[in-house]
């Protein structure tokens, strides 16, 4: 079973909006909810709904998996696909090819 560490849960938060340059208003006005409730979820002395952390996974940029139990790996696919977003849709077609050239290769 596992254990909801709303301390943890509140650093990882706390961490993620330092690396990115936000304030804490910033996160809270985009979220719309008080002050005092952000400044109380990134402490760890309560929870959010699970709108809130929707909304924070996608302005954080973290998946909600890692949020919740601190698993690094989502993350990395958050990144990926919002680089592939980015492409043009020429571009996004070339990755897709090729990719299912290495997806059929037998390059293991």
């Amino acid at each position: 079973m596992i254990k909801v560490d709303l301390l943890a849960i509140g650093q990882r938060i706390q961490n993620q909006r330092l690396a990115l340059g936000y304030t804490q208003q910033y996160v809270y006005e985009k979220l719309d909810i008080s002050q005092n409730h952000y400044s109380r979820i990134e402490n760890g002395h309560v929870g959010m709904s699970f709108e809130i952390l929707l909304q924070l996974s996608e302005i954080l940029e973290l998946s909600t998996d890692y949020i919740l139990i601190g698993n690094p790996a989502p993350t990395d696919n958050i990144e990926l696909l919002n680089n592939y977003k980015l492409l043009t849709p020429k571009q996004q077609k070339y990755i897709d090819d090729h990719m299912k050239l290495f997806i059929n290769s037998n390059l293991k």
